[in-house]
């Protein structure tokens, strides 16, 4: 019988690794440490299992195996999912770019990118993140979660799609950094 994982919306859905993959991907991980998180979490699984164990568990590998791409992973979701972290029953406040990820999340707005703006908001953090003294590399694995959330929105136009990527190249430019290329025409 196929292993089902309990969504926050408290429906079932039948668990599927690959989805483990891609997220952790996704975050910035190199593909023999995806392989590795999704094939442990498959180990684990058990019919009903939570969509936020899961997560929890994928986060803590992460944070051993890959920690840039642990930070992308949070940056991420504070980005294009609308959620903050919450501890002990406390809302943490994300001050310079640091985002600790506690037990359980909330949603505390809209899911996902929906304008350029939004984009461009993000990265003038970024810039002061940097004047803050987080790490080149640390910006990277940030860069790459905020391409793939604007690859990934549902909210956001095509149009809006394209001005969001040259913001962020022009950002990775300005870095001295290769711009992203798209592997596929926008949709």
């Amino acid at each position: 019988m196929a292993k089902r994982v309990r969504k926050r919306s408290g429906a079932l859905e039948e668990f599927n690794p690959r989805k483990v993959y891609e997220a952790c991907i996704a975050a910035g991980a190199p593909p023999e440490v995806a392989h590795e998180i999704a094939k442990e979490v498959e180990q684990r699984a058990y019919d009903g299992m939570s969509t936020d164990e899961i997560r929890r568990y994928v986060l803590v590998r992460l944070k051993e195996l890959a920690p840039h791409a642990f930070e992308a992973w949070a940056f991420y979701d504070r980005v294009t999912k609308g959620r903050i972290t919450f501890e002990d029953g406390k809302a943490l406040v994300v001050e310079k770019g640091h985002l600790y990820l506690g037990r359980s999340v909330k949603d505390v707005g809209p899911k996902g990118l929906s304008h350029s703006e939004e984009v461009a908001g993000i990265l003038r953090e970024l810039e002061e993140d940097l004047q803050y003294g987080v790490s080149k590399a640390t910006i990277n694995a940030r860069l790459y979660a905020l391409f793939m959330g604007v690859l990934k929105s549902k909210a956001m136009p095509k149009e809006e799609k394209e001005k969001s990527i040259q913001l962020i190249n022009e950002f990775r430019k300005k870095l001295g950094w290769q711009p992203y290329e798209l592997k596929k025409p926008l949709e």
